[in-house]
């Protein structure tokens, strides 16, 4: 079988004009004229060549290794990938190691002679300069954006609408934001605030007050007008939403909370690490928890290293081992928090990571799908009168059937009131921006409850297995 593989993302088909229409066609000729019959399309449309988390191109692989297919046929390189490393690894490791020629019909080239396979090479650095140069180029006009005052995030922050490149107050959410200042002012924690503004029926953009938001909200000097921009503040155009009297006490508070926290030591059963009941073990399905081990030195006193141990192996708590022979890795506390928080501020480094991950949210579908069958229960409930006043139809019929309308409307309800529920576990796309972008100030001013609250929003779980460390985001 001959594997034609198409992708453009959003900004390609708007800007290049690399269809997937045009991609199909062109490459379903290409098959006409190789006298080729049996081919399988696999098209990714609206997603990144910047990395290879494609929905298409894994089933390509899958069928690759299953011995489905004879060739990798595309319409250009950068097709398959914009990454010279992830070009190379597709054609070297997963299409040649399984005997699979890789054909560019554009470059007329192929991997079945040496000249194409040395022309891989050639063509896979001159897609990654093209992606290195598109990267130059939005970096260099987000910092000239940021010197001239504008903001340059990619969403409206709370108490913001963004409209024609700048942000206006929005006045019920801007509202909000003034009382959540207030009431830290006073003394509440984020908790407390968030639950204060969801009592009184308060909702932003992004839906419900979190303990999250509060915490971001009230940090922001974006508040008194600033923008930044690579940990730089600039004077904003955007009108203040707060006094910087205001935000200068409130900031003074929390800097005095933090000193106060930090002094105190976190009674038990609470987390006293970063990363505390975030780690499962892959071999067994048992927690990590922290443990002390000592190495004596030759004076006779001892380094103190502090560890993650599967609590299986550790066997402190016999209730907590699943199993008394595991010998999952051990891992010292300060190297493996310092890989996590890497890779958190490893999104925050790439400005095309949001603008090229495609979104797809099953929920949301589903969500709107209930709500257009709720709609549709309402017209037909609000057409029964009609039918006694003009079709003379008995009234017990009508009871009958409004009874099973309203009844099904109920449980349409129910259904919807459980997505919502359960959205309030998940980051938005916007939430979880805002987290990279000021990842870096969090560590630094934050207090550590403050810290695993970030930390806490943004990570469900972190599986370790060996050297391999898998993180399950929130979002």
């Amino acid at each position: 079988m001959i594997a034609l593989y198409c992708r453009v993302s959003t900004r390609e088909q708007t800007k290049e004009g690399y269809s997937i229409g045009e991609q199909q066609e062109r490459l379903k000729n290409y098959c006409a004229a190789m006298n080729w019959k049996k081919y399988k399309l696999y098209v990714d449309g609206g997603y990144s060549g910047g990395n290879m988390e494609r929905p298409a191109l894994k089933n390509l692989i899958s069928d690759i290794k299953k011995g489905l297919v004879e060739k990798v046929v595309v319409y250009k390189l950068d097709r398959l990938s914009r990454s010279q490393k992830d070009s190379l690894v597709l054609i070297e490791d997963v299409f040649l190691k399984n005997n699979v020629d890789f054909i560019s019909m554009s470059e007329n080239f192929d991997t079945s002679t040496a000249f194409g396979r040395a022309m891989v090479g050639i063509l896979s650095v001159f897609a990654q300069l093209e992606r290195e140069q598109i990267k130059e180029r939005m970096i260099m006009g987000i910092e000239a954006r940021a010197k001239e005052g504008k903001y340059c995030g990619s969403c409206s922050p709370v108490g913001y609408d963004y409209i024609d490149g700048e942000l206006k107050i929005n006045d019920f959410e801007a509202l909000q934001v003034k009382e959540a200042f207030e009431l830290t002012l006073e003394g509440l924690s984020p908790y407390k605030v968030a639950d204060i503004l969801n009592k009184k029926g308060y909702r932003t953009k992004f839906g419900i007050w979190s303990e999250y938001r509060v915490r971001w909200v009230v940090r922001s000097p974006l508040y008194i007008g600033r923008v930044k921009y690579s940990g730089e503040y600039f004077d904003g155009i955007h009108e203040p939403i707060v006094s910087e009297e205001l935000f200068n006490d409130v900031q003074n508070y929390l800097e005095k909370r933090a000193a106060e926290n930090a002094k105190c030591n976190y009674c038990a059963g609470k987390a006293t690490t970063y990363l505390g009941g975030f780690l499962i073990c892959a071999h067994c399905g048992g927690k990590y928890s922290k443990q002390l081990q000592l190495s004596k030195k030759a004076d006779g006193t001892y380094l103190r290293y502090y560890y993650y141990i599967c609590q299986s192996r550790s066997k402190k708590k016999k209730s907590q081992v699943k199993d008394p022979n595991c010998k999952n890795k051990n891992w010292n506390i300060e190297k493996l928090t310092n890989i996590i928080f890497d890779e958190i501020r490893k999104l925050s480094l790439d400005p095309n990571y949001f603008e090229e991950v495609r979104e797809v949210s099953i929920q949301e579908d589903k969500k709107n799908i209930l709500v257009a069958e709720i709609e549709k229960i309402d017209g037909q409930l609000s057409g029964i009168m009609d039918l006694y006043v003009f079709d003379n139809i008995p009234m017990k019929t009508l009871e009958e059937k409004t009874n099973a309308l309203n009844e099904q409307r109920l449980k349409l309800e129910q259904e919807l009131e459980g997505l919502q529920e359960q959205r309030l576990d998940k980051l938005s796309k916007e939430e979880a921006e805002e987290i990279f972008q000021n990842f870096d100030d969090i560590i630094k001013r934050a207090d550590f409850q403050e810290i695993r609250s970030v930390l806490s929003a943004l990570i469900e779980k972190i599986v370790l297995d060996g050297e391999n460390i898998e993180i399950h985001w929130r979002f």
